[in-house]
Parts: C-alpha cells; structure tokens; sequence
C-alpha cells in the first residue's frame, strides 16, 4: 500500500514549520513518492515532485491545526507537482501479466480518472471525501471518474466482455488494486532531506535569521536512513461584454496540439467561501466546439484555484446547441446527483448560464438557456422551469475577477503585469505580493480603474517587478480581500 494513516494519539505535532517538515519528512517521504511514482511511472520524477512539495509547503507556511491535516496538505501539493510534470511514456506493446496490463491501461486513462484510482486503489485510508478535497473536484465526480476508469481498464483487459454498460466489474477493481499494491511495494526511495533543505535555501527568504538553515540542518542528522489548473491567459472577455462534452478532461501538459485545443475558454466557477461566480481562461480539449467544450467543463474540469468550484456534477453534455436567442443544454441525469436543495440548483444554474452565454458571445444579455435531464425539462429539486433561465447579472458574480495570471501560473521573473475585470462600480483596487509565508510585503499598490461605461464590466491591469520565487498576490478592494492568487517567478 501506499499509505497507511497512523492514529492521531500516537502522534504529537507541532504547527511550527521547521517541526512538522522534518516529522512529514519522517513519516510520509516513502508514501508520497510511492503515490507520484504511481502518477508518473518514473522514481526520478516521483521524488523531485515530492522534493518541490515539501519546499514550496514549508515556505508557505500554511495554518496546520493537526497532523492529518498536514498530510491532506502535502498530499494535495505532492499531486500538483505530479501535474506539472510529464508521466513516462509506456511500451508500445502490451505486458501478458493480468496486473502489469493493468496498469499499462491505467496510464493512459484521461488524468483526472488516473488520479481517483491510484488514490482509491493505492490509499485505501482515504474516503472519497478526503480525495475529492485533495483533487479539488466533488464527491460525485470522484466516484464518476472512478467508474469510467475501471470500466476503461475492463474494456481494454476484455473487449466487449463488459455486460453492465456504466458499471464497473469488480474484478477489474481487484486486479488494478493489487496491480497498484504490488508496484508501490517494489519502490524503495531514497533519503531526499538534504535536496528538500537545498531547494527551499535558494527560494527568496530575506529577512528570516540567517541561522534558519541551521536549525533545520539539525534535522537532516536526525533523518539520514529513515524513510518518509491550463492554462489561463488573459483576455478582457466579460460575461455582460464577453469578448468572447461528455468527457472533457484536464489537458496533459504536452500531448494536445494546437489543433485540440479551445484557447482562452471562459470556464467559470462557484466560491467555495462566497458561493460567487468567478471566472477562469482556460485552454482545453475541444468537445466539437466552443459551447459544448465549455459546459463540459464545468461539468468535468476541476479549477485551477483551490478556492474555487463547481456546482455540477461529473456528467454528459448529451446536446449543446444554439437557435435565435435560446440556448439549450441537455445534460445527463449524473449531473445533478449532488443537488440536496433549491439553493443549490439555482447557483450552480447560474454558473452554467453564465458559461453558456459566455462561449457564444452573447453581448447583450439577450439569450436564454433551456436546461433538459436527458431530454426532460422536469429538473431535480426545482421541478419543470416556468421560462428559460437568464443571466442574473452582477449580483451572482464576484465584483473582482482575475484573468492573468491565473491561480498556480508560473510566470517570468522580472516586470509581469496582472490584468482582470471589474464590476462598474469598482472604481479603486490594491494589490500586494507577499512571500508564501505573508510575513514579508515584496510590493503594493493601486489600480484606478477607468470611468464606468454605463452597466459593462471594466478592465484593469497593474504592473510591477519580482524576483524569482514563489508568491501570494492579493487584490483588495478597500479592506475587503477580492481575490488571492498563489504564482510562481522563475
């Protein structure tokens, strides 16, 4: 197995960095790179993954209450760095082992159904609650891309063997289970402490002591032999002004060509704190075209920003189509399987209204959205709509959006520039980048935005000078914090 949890009570922790770094070190090197060997099928890889983990959550410096929330914490940072890096490609030509075809199969499954199997299969300690939360998508989505996964596999181990469309085959599970057991077991990482120390000396730590390193160098003595989202670039598309399928999946890093791709996607979220809609630009597989592309991404695609996210459940774009001012979506019934109230339904509507009218360009407000359950416009919870659904305007929306850069972005150190749109009566912004742990202001200042042209959203852009490193950027509007982004310069 990948992991196993160890109790609470034979734990203690400390919520001081340079005690829990080494303790996580101590406890959870050996399981992290198993679980990104899994990922990545290459140990090199694996353990530089876990490496840039382990450094970039030390110079964060994040609020851990408890041990396990530690551990969720470094396992959601070891699977973004896993993101970031191109999985070895496998033999042409399949193994005859049951297991070793197994998993040949699983490796080129789409990355969010790879990712929900080596995490259910592999760590059998965690629900789908805890790897819905550590790969930003829900519940139902967890349990959706597990599904197609090993119903994929079975397929691929059996072709037209598969009696229960949409269902997956126990055995598939079990043999992809002990497929996954096995390999990890085969893994046998070596002591990295002193390469994690070497990667977080050469980020940006100005106005730490300068004994910092030493004190934790004191660990490496103790430690030696012990074992342990797309691309968004920036445009001024708006949803009031906008300049602008079944299985959409996050794109791999280099295997889609220009030509797959649908740039600059307006893909817009719900807050996980606010319940607003906010905005990603987004660069995906296309779905046919920029409608159906769009809606199944929020369907299917989780967001860049862990602040974020979706209303909707993993489901199937079974029909996106426009005709005069009426725009219908018909969506699979798996869609709304996560609804439990009319609240519920009405924001996540509005998320994919938003989106809809967004893709085909609707500058005027004009379009309506006919929403149908597999052709059913008897809707969950909320029964058959009395009219099409409309965009609600700017009462459902954040009143700051951030188009560039978007949340994880890695960006040129030197002069970048920060741009998004604003409400109309957003007149004056702050922003101010911090080091990852907010103890040290790199720069601030203010963004004037221009006069207010009657009801339409309003760009705004900022530039300003940062060295190589790793960022919090925090828009403000007066005290209020309007968004926070975390970036990278290199």
């Amino acid at each position: 197995m990948v992991c196993t949890r160890m109790p609470a009570s034979d734990m203690t922790f400390s919520d001081s960095r340079d005690e829990w770094l080494p303790q996580l070190y101590q406890e959870r090197w050996d399981a992290f790179v198993r679980l990104a060997f899994l990922l990545l099928a290459d140990q090199h890889a694996a353990e530089d993954a876990v490496i840039a983990a382990f450094a970039t959550s030390y110079l964060r410096n994040p609020k851990l209450h408890s041990y396990e929330h530690a551990v969720s914490y470094l396992r959601t940072a070891v699977v973004n760095k896993v993101r970031g890096r191109q999985p070895v490609e496998r033999d042409a030509t399949p193994p005859e082992a049951p297991e070793d075809l197994a998993y040949w199969c699983l490796r080129v499954l789409p990355a969010r159904q790879r990712e929900v199997l080596v995490l259910k299969l592999a760590t059998p300690d965690l629900s789908d609650d805890d790897i819905a939360e550590t790969l930003g998508m829900s519940v139902n989505a967890v349990r959706n891309n597990e599904t197609k996964g090993l119903v994929a596999i079975g397929e691929s181990l059996r072709p037209g063997s598969h009696t229960n469309p949409g269902q997956a085959d126990p055995r598939v599970e079990a043999v992809v289970r002990s497929a996954l057991e096995t390999l990890a077991e085969s893994i046998h990482p070596v002591s990295r402490y002193d390469a994690i120390m070497s990667q977080i000396a050469r980020r940006p730590h100005r106005g730490r002591p300068a004994t910092w390193a030493m004190v934790l160098a004191c660990g490496l003595a103790f430690l030696v032999g012990i074992f342990l989202p797309l691309l968004g670039s920036g445009h001024g598309s708006t949803v009031g002004d906008p300049e602008t399928s079944p299985s959409t999946q996050t794109p791999e890093s280099n295997s889609q060509s220009l030509s797959t791709l649908q740039t600059d996607l307006d893909v817009f979220y719900l807050g996980r704190d606010d319940g607003l809609i906010h905005r990603e630009l987004r660069d995906l597989p296309t779905s046919g075209d920029r409608l159906g592309t769009a809606v199944g991404a929020v369907l299917n695609v989780a967001p860049l920003d862990p602040n974020y996210t979706s209303g909707w459940a993993a489901g199937q774009v079974n029909r996106a189509s426009v005709k005069g001012n009426r725009i219908t979506l018909d969506l699979s019934a798996s869609a709304f399987s996560q609804f439990k109230n009319g609240e519920q339904v009405q924001r996540a509507i509005q998320q994919l209204v938003v989106t809809a009218t967004a893709a085909v360009g609707d500058r005027t407000g004009d379009k309506t959205v006919h929403i149908l359950v597999d052709g059913s416009p008897n809707l969950p919870i909320i029964g058959k709509p009395a009219a099409d659904f409309v965009d609600e305007g700017f009462a459902r929306c954040a009143r700051v959006w951030v188009d560039s850069p978007q949340a994880g972005a890695d960006v040129s150190a030197g002069t970048i520039t920060i741009s998004g749109v604003a409400q109309p009566t957003v007149s004056v912004m702050t922003y101010e980048v911090k080091s990852p742990q907010g103890s040290r202001m790199i720069t601030s200042g203010q963004i004037n935005l221009s006069a207010s042209d009657g009801d339409k959203w309003r760009p705004w852009r900022a530039n300003f000078t940062i060295p190589k490193g790793e960022y919090d950027l925090v828009i403000r509007e007066g005290t209020h914090v309007a968004e926070e982004k975390v970036i990278t310069a290199k």
